[in-house]
């Protein structure tokens, strides 16, 4: 089945469309999900709520972007509206992370790539979730600025600017991290 197909039978309320999508896009759903709510459980619920949505969502559905930066974007704004609506604000593991340094210091390469990715993790859960899905999306998921663009309903130039943001406080957490271990 093409995008189109699935897109009219979801339309008309077609559950084998529905689980094309979810066999296709679950998993980098709920990977951005992750990415944005740090929390595997509220990801899992985040997805639940996304694919009961679709239906009556895909209603609205104009056809300017892929299904796949659809939902993205839908995924992306029901992470956003939970985490307002929760009020959860970022809470960074001090303790769990000085464990780690801890660990690492004076002991082999190994356990110093486990504190690099532990570092660029650590570095991740900083940034604003708006600007952690942005990044996940561009540099994970590998997704190009103009699809960004229109999951973000912001002009290219200004993604741009908020990736290079993003990246660079990630690279002043991982820094301070190396000069710390």
């Amino acid at each position: 089945m093409n995008e189109n197909e699935i897109i009219q039978k979801l339309q008309k309320g077609d559950l084998n469309a529905l689980k094309n999508v979810w066999d296709e896009h679950s998993k980098h759903m709920l990977n951005l999900a992750f990415r944005i709510v740090l929390d595997r459980d509220q990801a899992e619920d985040i997805l639940m709520d996304v694919f009961v949505s679709i239906p009556d969502a895909i209603q609205k559905f104009r056809g300017e972007s892929s299904l796949s930066t659809w939902l993205y974007m839908l995924t992306k704004n029901a992470c956003l509206m939970k985490l307002r609506r929760d009020k959860v604000h970022l809470k960074i593991e001090n303790d769990r992370h000085a464990e780690i340094e801890e660990r690492v210091i004076g002991q082999s390469d190994k356990t110093e790539a486990l504190l690099d990715k532990e570092a660029l993790s650590y570095g991740l859960a900083i940034l604003p979730p708006d600007q952690r899905s942005l990044l996940w999306l561009k540099d994970a998921e590998g997704l190009d600025i103009k699809t960004l663009s229109e999951i973000y309903n912001a002009p290219e130039g200004t993604l741009k600017a908020r990736l290079s943001r993003a990246r660079a406080q990630v690279r002043q957490v991982l820094e301070k991290e190396t000069t710390y271990a």
